[in-house]
């Protein structure tokens, strides 16, 4: 409204979808103008053929971007004269809440989920081994913006682990997976898009 300090509609609620790629070194950097047309949360669009949904949350995602920076003094001046970015750790956290191989996966440090089909005398069934390998990712993160359109954050590449306990309950809650999906690339790789309004 004309004379506000602030636009109210501006302020926006709703969850997030991660949506994740195995990373390879020959991957290029996530152009998400190929996802420009996409349908808000609407994963079986071909543009994501190559990614997977890391599923339901119990709380949905968290953007936690820590920086930690050095401030320059001088003798002659108590205030600082300048401040340098000595590091920046960027995560996506939730904590997984369906219980799959995948959540364990991401969740434990799995490999490879193996699958037997079930034959004469052979039960069907998935399998995999957990392992001290750390698997790198490229992730994007979707969720609504203020025009009720798609944001997106994408990252070329970042490791998923998971630290935390899992409880197995009669009936007082249900089975969840913590992890933390931890950037690994440079800031300036990340990408912010805004869809802002539908293609002519």
């Amino acid at each position: 409204m004309a004379g506000d300090f602030y636009d109210a509609n501006n302020v926006v609620v709703g969850h997030a979808m991660l949506m994740l790629s195995p990373w390879s070194a020959t991957d290029p950097v996530v152009d998400l103008a190929a996802f420009d047309e996409v349908p808000l949360f609407t994963p079986d669009d071909a543009a994501w053929a190559d990614f997977v949904s890391a599923g339901a949350t119990n709380e949905g995602f968290k953007v936690n971007v820590e920086t930690s920076t050095t401030q320059i003094t001088i003798e002659e001046q108590s205030t600082p004269v300048g401040e340098t970015v000595e590091s920046k750790a960027i995560g996506i956290e939730a904590v997984l809440a369906e219980a799959t191989l995948e959540s364990m996966r991401y969740s434990w440090g799995g490999g490879v989920i193996t699958v037997t089909a079930a034959a004469a005398g052979v039960a069907g069934k998935r399998s995999m081994r957990l392992s001290d390998d750390i698997e790198y990712f490229v992730g994007v993160l979707e969720t609504r913006n203020f025009n009720g359109l798609a944001r997106r954050l994408a990252v070329p590449k970042m490791s998923i682990t998971g630290s935390g306990e899992v409880s197995f309950r009669r009936a007082a809650d249900k089975q969840m997976f913590p992890i933390r999906a931890a950037s690994l690339c440079k800031p300036s790789d990340i990408q912010i898009v805004d869809i802002t309004a539908a293609a002519l």
